[in-house]
C-alpha cells in the first residue's frame, strides 16, 4: 500500500480511538519515508502522532513532534530566504510546493502548541496560539477545510480545558464559534462527534438540560454509525451526568455502567472516574455505602493518574461523605484537610471552592454534635459498613440523648463550631444570587448551590437551639422577599452536590468570570419577587439591638472576599 494511503489509515485508526495501532502504523513508515527523501509525508506523521499524544496526554510527546516539525521548516524557510545556498541541491521541490507546505505544516503545528497549552491550564497561552492559528494567511484554497477543521478543534479543547478548570463563563465565546462549522459540509465526522459530545457535556454543566439532549443523541448515532465504541460510550456517559442532573437515578445508574467497561478498556482515566463517580452517586442514593465508597475510591485513583487540583479536591470531599455517615470524623476531616491542600495548589481555585470546602468541614462538626446527641442514624466506627447501612435504613431520624447531659453540652458547642463555618459560606454563597438579574438563572443558583448549603446553615442553627440566629436568618431572608411556595424541581441531598458542581454562565457582568460553579436545571415557573438585587444593608430587628448576623457577615468578607452588607443606613425590621 502507498504510503500516503497507509497515512490515511493511521488517520481512520486514531479517529476510532485506536492510537496505539496508529502510532505503531506512523513509525513504522518512517523508514520508508526517509528512503523515500519525503519530507512533507515525514510533517504528516509527526502532525499525526502529535494529536494522538495530545489526546492520550502525552505531553512531553506533543513539544517533541512540535520541536521536529518546526526545525524541518526552518530549514525551508531558511532555503527560500537564500540563506542556506548549500540545501538548494537536495530540496526537489518547486518553491510553489515548499511554501504550500510550510502554510500546511506550520498551522498543523500551531494547532499542536495550542492543544499543548490547552491541556497544561495554560489558557492565556492557548488563547494567543489560538490567535495565532486564526490570523494564519489563506494562501492556497486546497488547505482551507483542512484549516477550517483545525480551527474549529482548537476552539473545542480550548473551551473543554476552560471547563475543566471552572472557567465555563471565558469557554462560552469558544463554543458558539466553533458550533458554527459543525454542520458545515467540510467538517470532519471526528469533530462532529467529539464537538456535540464535548459541547453537550458543556450543556449538562450550565443546566441546560433540554438543549443537551439533541447534541448528545446526534453525536452517539454519528459514532455507532462510524463504529467508533469508544466516543459513543462518551455520549453515554454525558447523558448518565443529565439524568444525574434531573435526579433520574436508574437511567443514571444504567448509563454510567454501559459506558464504564469501554471507557476503562481505551484507559481514559478521567471519564472513567467520571463513571465511578456517577455509579457511586446512585449506589449511595440507594443507601449502599460500602458500595459507593468502593466506587469513589476507585474514581480517586484514576483522579490521582491525572493530577488535577480541582476534580481531585472534590471526589476528596465527596469520600468525606462515607467516613461522616460513618461516624469516622477524624478521617472525614483528614480527607478535607487534603482538599484544601489541594485548592491551595491550584492557581484556578476561587473563593465558591472554599466556602463549599468550609461548608463540608461544618458538616463534619454537625454530625459528631448529631452523635453526642443520641442521633438515631449516627454511625459507630467500631461497626462495620454494612452494620452502618442497617442502622440508617431502620432508625427514625430522632434525637434519644438527655437534655443537660455533659454530652448534650458537648453536642451544642460542636454545633456552635458547625455553624461559624456553614453561616459565612451559606451568606457569601448565597449573595451571588442577588447579582443575577435574570430571573430563572437567579432561580437555578438558589437551587442547585444556595439551597443545600443554606439548608444545612437553618438546621444547625435549629439543632444548636440558637433561636436568636434562627429568628435572624429567617428575618434576613424575609427582607428580600425570597421565601416562595412554588413547586420547583426535585431536592436532592447536600451529599450529591459535592462532587459534581454544575455551573452558571449567565451570572452578571460585574461577577468575575472565575466563579464558575453553580447551578443547574428547568427554568423556574416563576421567577420569585425579590425586595432588591445586591447586598443588604445592615438589618435591626429591634430598636436596642445591634445589626443581626454581623459577626457571620464579617466572617463571609474575611474568609471568601464576598461583602454581604451594603455601605447604607441600617434597615430596621420592627413593625
Amino acid at each position: 500500500m502507498a504510503i500516503p494511503d497507509e497515512l490515511e489509515r493511521a488517520r481512520r485508526l486514531a479517529d476510532a480511538a485506536d492510537e496505539d495501532a496508529a502510532k505503531e502504523l506512523l513509525l513504522s513508515l518512517m523508514p520508508q519515508i526517509e528512503q523515500a527523501d519525503r519530507d512533507d509525508l515525514l510533517l504528516e506523521v509527526f502532525a499525526q502522532l502529535g494529536e494522538i499524544y495530545l489526546v492520550r496526554g502525552a505531553n512531553d510527546g506533543v513539544l517533541e513532534c512540535i520541536q521536529r516539525i518546526r526545525d524541518c521548516l526552518a530549514i525551508y524557510s531558511a532555503f527560500l530566504a537564500g540563506t542556506m545556498p548549500e540545501a538548494a541541491s537536495q530540496v526537489r521541490m518547486s518553491d510553489t510546493e515548499v511554501v504550500h507546505m510550510i502554510s500546511r505544516y506550520s498551522r498543523r503545528a500551531q494547532f499542536l502548541q495550542t492543544g499543548l497549552a490547552a491541556a497544561q491550564g495554560d489558557h492565556e497561552g492557548a488563547e494567543t496560539a489560538l490567535a495565532g492559528l486564526a490570523g494564519a494567511a489563506e494562501d492556497f484554497p486546497d488547505l482551507a477545510d483542512e484549516h477550517a477543521n483545525l480551527l474549529s478543534y482548537a476552539r473545542i479543547l480550548c473551551a473543554t480545558a476552560l471547563c475543566d478548570d471552572d472557567l465555563h463563563v471565558r469557554s462560552l465565546p469558544l463554543w458558539e464559534r466553533a458550533l458554527g462549522f459543525l454542520d458545515d459540509p467540510s467538517c470532519s465526522d471526528y469533530l462532529r462527534v467529539a464537538g456535540a459530545t464535548a459541547y453537550g457535556g458543556f450543556c449538562v454543566e450550565t443546566g441546560r438540560l433540554a438543549e443537551a439532549e439533541p447534541w448528545l443523541r446526534r453525536a452517539e448515532a454519528r459514532a455507532q454509525a462510524n463504529g467508533w465504541e469508544l466516543a459513543s460510550a462518551r455520549t453515554q456517559l454525558e447523558r448518565a451526568a443529565a439524568a444525574w442532573s434531573a435526579a433520574d437515578h436508574e437511567t443514571t445508574e444504567q448509563l454510567a455502567s454501559q459506558a464504564q467497561p469501554v471507557i476503562a478498556r481505551y484507559a481514559r482515566a478521567h471519564d472513567v472516574a467520571r463513571c465511578w463517580m456517577y455509579m457511586g452517586f446512585t449506589r449511595l442514593g440507594s443507601g449502599a455505602l460500602e458500595a459507593a465508597d468502593q466506587c469513589w475510591e476507585h474514581a480517586e485513583r484514576h483522579l490521582r493518574e491525572l493530577g488535577r487540583p480541582l476534580t481531585l479536591h472534590r471526589i476528596l470531599l465527596q469520600r468525606s461523605w462515607i467516613s461522616i455517615f460513618w461516624g469516622r470524623f477524624a478521617d472525614a476531616v483528614e480527607l478535607i484537610a487534603q482538599a484544601r491542600e489541594l485548592l491551595d495548589s491550584s492557581p484556578r481555585s476561587n473563593w465558591l471552592h472554599y466556602a463549599r470546602l468550609d461548608n463540608q468541614l461544618g458538616t463534619v462538626w454537625r454530625a459528631d454534635a448529631l452523635t453526642d446527641l443520641g442521633f438515631d442514624a449516627a454511625g459507630d466506627p467500631e461497626e462495620t459498613l454494612q452494620e452502618t447501612e442497617e442502622r440508617q435504613a431502620e432508625s427514625l431520624g430522632i434525637l434519644k440523648g438527655e437534655i443537660g447531659t455533659p454530652e448534650y453540652w458537648r453536642g451544642l458547642k460542636k454545633l456552635e463550631q458547625a455553624a461559624e463555618l456553614k453561616v459565612p459560606a451559606a451568606l457569601a454563597v448565597d449573595s451571588v444570587r442577588y447579582t443575577i438579574a435574570d430571573a430563572d438563572a437567579r432561580s437555578r443558583w438558589a437551587t442547585s448551590v444556595s439551597a443545600p448549603i443554606l439548608a444545612s446553615a437553618f438546621a444547625v442553627a435549629w439543632e444548636w437551639e440558637n433561636t436568636e440566629l434562627v429568628s435572624e436568618l429567617v428575618e434576613y431572608y424575609s427582607a428580600r422577599g425570597t421565601f416562595d411556595i412554588a413547586a420547583e424541581r426535585p431536592k436532592i441531598g447536600e451529599w450529591a452536590s459535592t462532587a459534581a458542581p454544575e455551573v452558571l454562565i449567565d451570572t452578571a457582568p460585574e461577577l468575575e468570570p472565575e466563579l464558575a460553579t453553580a447551578a443547574a436545571g428547568p427554568p423556574a415557573r416563576g421567577g420569585g419577587s425579590l425586595t432588591r438585587l445586591g447586598p443588604l444593608p445592615p438589618l435591626q430587628m429591634q430598636p436596642d439591638a445591634g445589626p443581626i448576623m454581623s459577626h457571620y457577615r464579617a466572617l463571609a468578607l474575611e474568609r471568601y472576599g464576598r461583602d454581604v452588607t451594603a455601605a447604607e443606613p441600617a434597615w430596621s425590621t420592627w413593625p
